[in-house]
């Protein structure tokens, strides 16, 4: 029987069940993996006060990080935006993992055309503080998600042939 949902490779923030949580409004099973041929590198310009990493395609390197299992299409799509898919930031790719000595497929977020330039150094989850993360929860996500469902409500809404409300 095939799992419902998705696999996604992740190796940053969204290592934190925490902030998964916040995205998703679930606990998604965590276990361990890794890839082959990948980095993750801090940014030289970061877009807030949190430290965020991005991953970029690095023959020989092997990035380690956890697999969230079984992801909604609904939670991806909250993921997407999360990650700025859109913006060019991130590109959202299959991958082949390794975990618990099983080859898997999952998706990942990589660094996008618009990140590129910006690759450097080294990142760790240490770098994140609490206030950091509670920043995350408590702001910049919750105006993430007002956003995400307001454009979805927008979007239905003119897909629908319904009028939209001036504002």
């Amino acid at each position: 029987m095939k799992p419902e949902g998705d696999a996604v490779f992740v190796y940053g923030l969204l290592m934190l069940p925490e902030v998964v949580f916040a995205i998703t409004g679930k606990n998604y099973v965590m276990q361990p993996a890794s890839l082959v041929d990948y980095k993750r590198y801090g940014l030289s310009q970061q877009p807030g006060e949190t430290p965020v990493p991005a991953l970029a395609h690095s023959v020989g390197d092997l990035q380690h990080g956890q697999l969230l299992l079984e992801v909604l299409a609904e939670d991806l799509a909250l993921l997407d935006f999360f990650e700025e898919l859109d913006s060019g930031l991130y590109l959202r790719q299959k991958v082949r993992v390794q975990s618990l000595g099983l080859w898997l497929d999952a998706w990942c977020y990589t660094a996008g055309p618009a990140l590129q330039p910006y690759l450097s150094g080294e990142w760790s989850l240490q770098q994140v503080s609490q206030s950091h993360k509670e920043y995350l929860i408590t702001e910049l996500i919750p105006s993430m998600l007002a956003t995400y469902h307001s454009l979805r409500s927008h979007t239905s809404a003119i897909t629908k042939g319904t009028p939209l409300s001036e504002d």
